[in-house]
């Protein structure tokens, strides 16, 4: 357990650095963007920067919630904090939700009331946006496992194929003047990053809910407590998630009537094969005893005083 919560530590501590250097390249890139966008005249430069700014808050909310993850249980919150990354995950969810329909009306806006575009700007600063948003996707792609980073992930992810579809605008504009083209792949990029969003709302609910871990199976993990030599029956098995990479488990087990030292030896290999075979550390298990068969155990009244000696 310590080696666990060992690489546990490691790999928060290295998130929180990665998403410190997406913080300042994204607010280096935002400025960067506004003010070749404003002085260029550039319409596209210019939403990009909003686009791109709507991963700050993202960002902050991400670097909060791995300093609350790493803070141990107390007291009042016996869990730990686990569940403010999956909490973080589901606003940045709906944030990602509120940007592709962003995207969506600016590209009506452009369908609409057509600009011309300063497709020189564009591309320059399109290919520098897509080497800092491709940079923070990169060093997000070993985080996806987590709910809180993944929503980063996408929120990234998205900004880069943006920026592709920037500079790809950008040069079919320069070629044949079709201004259209810029548009078209803002609604294609929307619905990628509606679709991405809709699949983060449904985990982090699912976990807020306490539901079943995805991908686990309540039949598969209860036969796998049934192997397990003394296991008679398993009933009343709940399985919930505590934070994006941790799942708990309690349950009722029936065994034999036997000694406390005995039905510890059970308990130790039941939590063995959850924790190797389902990644559940966290267990509690109620011992419900049985008889064996042929072995009963009846009530007897105490017999009737005799009247021996009178």
């Amino acid at each position: 357990m310590h080696s666990h919560h060992g690489h546990h530590h490691h790999h928060a501590q290295t998130a929180t650095w990665v998403v410190k250097i997406a913080l300042v390249a994204t607010l280096a890139l935002v400025a960067t963007e506004f003010v070749t966008g404003t002085l260029s005249h550039s319409l596209a430069l210019v939403s990009d920067g909003w686009h791109n700014l709507t991963d700050v808050p993202s960002l902050i909310l991400s670097w909060i919630a791995l300093y609350f993850e790493r803070r141990p249980p107390d007291d009042q919150k016996t869990f730990g904090y686990q569940r403010a990354g999956v909490l973080v995950a589901f606003v940045n969810a709906l944030l990602l939700v509120g940007v592709a329909l962003y995207l969506c009306y600016e590209g009506y806006q452009r369908i609409v009331h057509p600009e011309p575009v300063a497709s020189g700007a564009m591309l320059v600063v399109g290919v520098i946006a897509l080497v800092v948003n491709g940079g923070i996707s990169w060093g997000l792609l070993g985080e996806r496992g987590d709910l809180n980073l993944r929503a980063v992930y996408i929120h990234n992810l998205g900004d880069a194929l943006s920026n592709v579809a920037i500079i790809a605008g950008a040069w079919v504009i320069r070629v044949t003047g079709h201004t259209i083209i810029d548009p078209a792949l803002g609604f294609l990029i929307a619905a990628l990053i509606l679709w991405s969003a809709v699949g983060i709302i449904t985990d982090s609910v699912n976990i807020l809910m306490e539901s079943l871990p995805k991908g686990m199976s309540l039949e598969r993990v209860a036969a796998a407590m049934l192997r397990v030599e003394g296991v008679k029956e398993v009933h009343d098995v709940h399985i919930w998630c505590l934070g994006s990479n941790s799942q708990a488990l309690s349950c009722h087990v029936h065994i034999l009537d036997m000694p406390t030292s005995e039905s510890e030896q059970i308990a130790h290999q039941v939590r063995e094969v959850l924790a190797h075979e389902f990644g559940i550390l966290h267990t509690t298990i109620q011992f419900e005893h049985t008889h064996p068969p042929g072995e009963f155990h009846m009530y007897m009244p105490d017999p009737a005083p005799t009247n021996k000696g009178k």
